[in-house]
C-alpha cells in the first residue's frame, strides 16, 4: 500500500509538471497571437478611422518589412514581384546599370559601394571600393537604415543602356566627388588575366621566364568554374610552375561556384567548408580527387574587399596549407541565404546558417565579435592605404587596354612602381622566393596589431565622416533659416489686406471632431 501511494503520489508530480509545461507553452503561443491580434486591430483602426484612404497593400508590405528588419540582418530580405529579376541577375553575372556592389553602412546610415566590377562603368568612371554614396541625381542619400532604402537606391542606379545617372560619392580620404556614370549592359568576365594580347584576349603568364601564371576571379557566377578550368588547361600545357589567383575586390557570388574552384585544387575528401544554423541540418562540403589541378605552388591575395565566396576560396587552400595567403583580413560576410517563393510571386531571402572554415572559424563578422574572416599569416600582411589603393586602381583602369604591357618584364619592383600594387609585388616575391629556394619568403608584416589598428582607423574615420554630417545639416538648417522667405506675407502685410480680421490661431472652425487627447504618461 505504501509502495503504491508512493507511486500514486510520483504520478501526480508527474501530471503537475506536464500541465504546468504546457500551460507555459500556451501562455507563449497565446502572447504571440496576441501581437499578432494587435497589428490586426492597429489595420482595423487606420483602415476605418484614418483621416485619408490607406493603401493598405503599402501598410502590409511595411509591416513585413519591419519584421524583417528587426533582425538588423541586412542578407535577410523581403523580395516584391518587381524584384525579382535582381536576383536572376547576380547568378547570371548579365543586367544593365552602373556595375558596382552595394550595402548599407550600418554606423554611417548610408550607401558604401563594397566594390565596384572591373571593366564596368562605375569602374571606369573612378568609383572606388569604400565610397560612401551621398546622392543619386541629386536625390539625398542621408539616414539609409532599411533594406527596401537600399533596394529604391539601386533602382536609381540602374536603368536603360547609355543612360547617364550622377552620383556624389565621399571617397575614403574624405574628398567628395560628383561622378556622370553611363550605364551599360553589365556581362561579367569573372576570370582575367593579367594583360591582353593582339587580339584582346586576356594573357595569365605574368612572368614567362619562371612561368608564374595570374588569374583574377572577380565574381562568382555561374560560369566561373568553366572559365577558369579553360584558363588552367591551357596554364597546363604552356607548364605552369607557379599561380597568383588574384581575389581582391570580389564581392562573391554563388557557394557552388566557390566549393568548385577550391575543389580544382585540393586532393580528395579535403573539408572546403561547413555550413551551420540554428535549424539547418549542417553540411560539409569535401573536395573530389578527380580533376585535381597540378600539385603547382598558389599565393592567393585577397584583401578588406574580398568577401562570401572569395572567403571561402581563400580560407579552404590556406587552412590546408594548399596556398599562401598574401593581403590583408577579408570582409567577413559569411551568411547563407536560402529563397523562397511567397503567395503572389514574392519572395523572402532568410539567412538560415554561417559559413564555417575548415579549421572552425566563422567568416561572418559581428558586432560582438574581434575574429572575423580570413587572415593571412604572420609575415604576409600587406596593407595598403586609400590613397595607395586608389593609385593602384587608377593605373588598372588606365592599363586595362594597354597592349605595351606584352613586352614588359614584369618584377615586383616593376609592379610596384608602375602598377602601385603592393599586395600583387609582394606576392609574386613570396612565390619567386618558393620556387627559387622551396621556402616561402617574409613579405609583409605580423597581423594582429596591424588588423586591431585598421579596424579602429575605419571606425574612426566613419565617426568623423557622421560628424561632418550632422554639421553641414546642421549648417544648411541655420542657413534656411537666415534667409528671408519672401513667399510669406508679413503681419503688417496680412493686418493691411484684411483690417477686419486678425490672424489668429482662434479662427480654427469650432465645430471640429477632435476628441479630447489623454496626456498623461
Amino acid at each position: 500500500m505504501r509502495h503504491n501511494r508512493y507511486k500514486f503520489s510520483l504520478w501526480l508530480l508527474l501530471a503537475a509538471g506536464w500541465v504546468a509545461v504546457v500551460s507555459v507553452a500556451l501562455a507563449r503561443s497565446g502572447s504571440v497571437f496576441d501581437q499578432l491580434d494587435l497589428l490586426i486591430d492597429i489595420r482595423h483602426e487606420i483602415v476605418n478611422g484614418y483621416v485619408e484612404e490607406a493603401d493598405q497593400q503599402k501598410m502590409i508590405e511595411a509591416a513585413v518589412y519591419g519584421m524583417i528588419e528587426s533582425l538588423d540582418d541586412p542578407h535577410t530580405t523581403y523580395v516584391s514581384t518587381d524584384d525579382l529579376s535582381m536576383f536572376e541577375e547576380q547568378v547570371t553575372g548579365r543586367f544593365t546599370g552602373i556595375g558596382a556592389e552595394v550595402t548599407i553602412d550600418d554606423k554611417l546610415q548610408r550607401l558604401r559601394i563594397v566594390t565596384p566590377l572591373e571593366d564596368s562603368p562605375a569602374w571606369h568612371a573612378g568609383v572606388l571600393p569604400g565610397d560612401i554614396i551621398l546622392e543619386i541625381d541629386g536625390k539625398s542619400m542621408a539616414d539609409i537604415t532599411h533594406v527596401r532604402h537600399l533596394r529604391k537606391a539601386v533602382k536609381m542606379l540602374k536603368g536603360l543602356k547609355d543612360t547617364q545617372v550622377v552620383v556624389k560619392v565621399r571617397h575614403e580620404s574624405g574628398q567628395e566627388q560628383d561622378i556622370t556614370i553611363t550605364r551599360a549592359v553589365i556581362n561579367v568576365k569573372s576570370v582575367r588575366g593579367f594583360r591582353r594580347g593582339e587580339d584582346n584576349r586576356w594573357l595569365y603568364m605574368l612572368d614567362p621566364q619562371r612561368r608564374i601564371a595570374y588569374a583574377r576571379i572577380s565574381q562568382f557566377t555561374d560560369r566561373t568554374t568553366d572559365e577558369l578550368s579553360e584558363v588552367l588547361k591551357d596554364l597546363e600545357e604552356q607548364q605552369i610552375r607557379g599561380l597568383i589567383l588574384d581575389l581582391r575586390f570580389n564581392p562573391g557570388g554563388l557557394l557552388s561556384a566557390a566549393v568548385a574552384v577550391s575543389d580544382m585544387f585540393l586532393d580528395g575528401e579535403k573539408a572546403i567548408v561547413s555550413v551551420r544554423g540554428r535549424k539547418f541540418k549542417e553540411e560539409q562540403y569535401k573536395s573530389k580527387s578527380q580533376g585535381t589541378f597540378a600539385a603547382v605552388p598558389i599565393v592567393v591575395l585577397a584583401n578588406e574587399r574580398s568577401a562570401s565566396a572569395a572567403e571561402i576560396v581563400t580560407g579552404a587552400l590556406t587552412d590546408h596549407g594548399r596556398a599562401k595567403f598574401v593581403g590583408m583580413r577579408t570582409y567577413g560576410k559569411g551568411s547563407v541565404q536560402s529563397s523562397r517563393l511567397l503567395e503572389g510571386g514574392s519572395m523572402i531571402k532568410l539567412t538560415r546558417a554561417y559559413y564555417y572554415l575548415p579549421s572552425g572559424r566563422l567568416i561572418h563578422r559581428r558586432d560582438d565579435s574581434d575574429l572575423w574572416g580570413v587572415d593571412p599569416e604572420d609575415g604576409f600582411f600587406v596593407p595598403m592605404t586609400f590613397e595607395q589603393t586608389r593609385k593602384m586602381v587608377d593605373t588598372r583602369v588606365k592599363n586595362a587596354q594597354n597592349r605595351n604591357l606584352q613586352e614588359v618584364d614584369v618584377t615586383p619592383q616593376w609592379i610596384e612602381q608602375s602598377l602601385a600594387d603592393l599586395q600583387l609585388a609582394a606576392g609574386l616575391r613570396a612565390m619567386i622566393g618558393k620556387l627559387d629556394d622551396d621556402q616561402w619568403p617574409v613579405v609583409g608584416q605580423s597581423g594582429a596589431k596591424l588588423v586591431q589598428r585598421e579596424v579602429r582607423r575605419t571606425e574612426l574615420l566613419r565617426r568623423r565622416d557622421l560628424i561632418s554630417d550632422t554639421l553641414a545639416e546642421v549648417e544648411r538648417e541655420l542657413v534656411e533659416l537666415d534667409t528671408p522667405d519672401t513667399s510669406v506675407e508679413s503681419a503688417d502685410d496680412v493686418a493691411t489686406s484684411e483690417p477686419d480680421k486678425p490672424a489668429s490661431i482662434s479662427d480654427a472652425p469650432a465645430d471640429t471632431d477632435e476628441q479630447p487627447v489623454d496626456t498623461a504618461p
